[in-house]
């Protein structure tokens, strides 16, 4: 089972390096790592998306997160209402006798052209992965020169405190505080 987490962490230098280090130290696989502003700017907001099965495993490595310094806040989305969404680029060799054809295909899913020439066309696609995998498997008898994909992004749904963010800094362990008052 796939596990989404929403990570809050300081915006600076390293720490996208050091939770997916974390991450991979735990012997977790990443499938998925997005990571951008939110609207403020000293904090960054990552989508992070795990294949790990295990339940105890799952809930280990959100504990394990919120222990960072630079962790604000960890929200698991897996099992709550929210929105995991994905975006494609997908370049297909095309004729322009498929163009309408493909065009209805691709529009069926909420995407749209975003560049169109003699020897080649850009669809843009967003929507969930079922959908934006759909469309891939319909593009598949055409000629796909190139798909790139954004991986996963997740948002709550809702309003509800209990899935808000905490966006206080976490206190370091004493380890760490140890680490830190040497410097």
């Amino acid at each position: 089972m796939k596990q989404t987490l929403i990570v809050f962490v300081q915006d600076e230098p390293g720490v996208l390096n050091r939770i997916s280090s974390h991450i991979r130290r735990r012997n977790f696989n990443i499938e998925s790592l997005i990571a951008g502003q939110t609207e403020r700017k000293d904090i960054t907001r990552m989508t992070v998306v795990l294949n790990e099965p295990d339940k105890t495993k799952q809930r280990t490595v959100v504990n394990s997160l919120k222990e960072l310094i630079d962790v604000y806040d960890v929200i698991d989305a897996t099992e709550i209402d929210s929105h995991i969404r994905e975006y494609a680029l997908v370049k297909v060799a095309l004729k322009k006798d498929y163009l309408d054809e493909v065009n209805k295909i691709v529009e069926s899913a909420h995407g749209k052209i975003i560049d169109g020439t003699d020897d080649a066309t850009i669809f843009e696609l967003t929507g969930y992965e079922k959908e934006v995998e759909s469309v891939i498997k319909s593009l598949e008898k055409y000629d796909i020169l190139e798909i790139v994909r954004s991986g996963k992004v997740a948002m709550v749904a809702g309003n509800s405190s209990k899935n808000q963010p905490e966006l206080t800094k976490s206190e370091p362990n004493w380890t760490t505080s140890r680490i830190l008052e040497s410097y």
